[in-house]
C-alpha cells in the first residue's frame, strides 16, 4: 500500500485533516503488514503503540482464570485502537492484540501524538474522534451484554459491523458476543 493510499484512507476517515496534517502523521507513522494471528501487542508489554487499521481487522483478548481467551476488542478497518491499560494507566497490558487475516496498519507512538496535539488542532481532533469512537463502541458492547439476548447482540453487531462476518472467524465473533460457536451457528441458521 503506497503512502498516497494510506493518506487517502486517513483523509476519507477524518475529512478535517489537511495535507500538512497528513504529512505530519506520515512522518510519525510506521507502516506494518501483519499476517493472520500475528500479534502487534502482547500481554505483559508496556507499550505506547496506537494503531490505525488501514485494511483488515484486529482482535484484542485476555486470558481468563480458566486459561481461556476472551475477546474484548474486535476492531475493523478505519479505526484507531491500542492497549488502554498501557495508554491510560502506564501499566503493562493485560491484552494481546493480533491480526485477523492480513492486516495493514499505521503504528504511532501515542506519546508523540499527545505532544503534537496542542500544537496541531486537527491532530487533537483526530485523537478526540478516536477516543469518542472507542468509548461509544465499548459502552454499546457493555449495554448489549447486560441487556440483550445473544440473538439481539448478533443482529446489532451484524448491523453495526457487517465486515466482521465477511472477514472474522466465527469463533472470534462468538467469543466477542459472549456465546459459543455452536450457538452462533444456530443463530445464523435461524435467520
Amino acid at each position: 500500500m503506497t503512502i498516497d493510499d494510506q493518506q487517502n484512507i486517513l483523509f476519507t476517515t477524518y475529512p478535517f485533516l489537511t495535507e500538512a496534517d497528513g504529512q505530519l502523521l506520515a512522518d510519525l507513522a510506521q507502516y506494518r503488514v501483519l499476517k493472520n494471528k500475528e500479534p502487534i501487542i502482547r500481554r505483559g508489554e508496556l507499550t505506547y503503540k496506537t494503531f490505525f487499521i488501514l485494511n483488515g481487522m484486529m482482535r484484542g483478548y485476555f486470558i481468563n482464570l480458566k486459561g481461556e481467551e476472551k475477546n474484548i476488542f474486535l476492531r475493523p478497518e478505519h479505526t484507531i485502537t491500542g492497549a488502554p491499560d498501557c495508554l491510560f494507566e502506564n501499566t503493562p497490558t493485560r491484552y494481546t492484540f493480533e491480526a485477523i487475516l492480513e492486516t495493514h496498519l499505521l503504528v504511532f507512538d501515542q506519546r508523540r501524538l499527545l505532544e503534537l496535539a496542542p500544537l496541531h488542532p486537527n491532530i487533537n481532533l483526530l485523537y478526540i474522534a478516536a477516543l469518542q469512537e472507542n468509548i461509544q463502541t465499548l459502552v454499546g458492547r457493555v449495554e448489549a451484554l447486560i441487556d440483550k439476548s445473544p440473538a439481539e447482540r448478533y443482529e446489532e453487531l451484524l448491523k453495526r459491523s457487517p465486515q466482521f462476518f465477511q472477514r472474522a472467524f466465527h469463533k472470534h465473533i462468538a467469543n466477542y458476543l459472549g456465546i459459543t460457536p455452536v450457538s452462533l451457528s444456530r443463530i445464523i441458521n435461524r435467520r
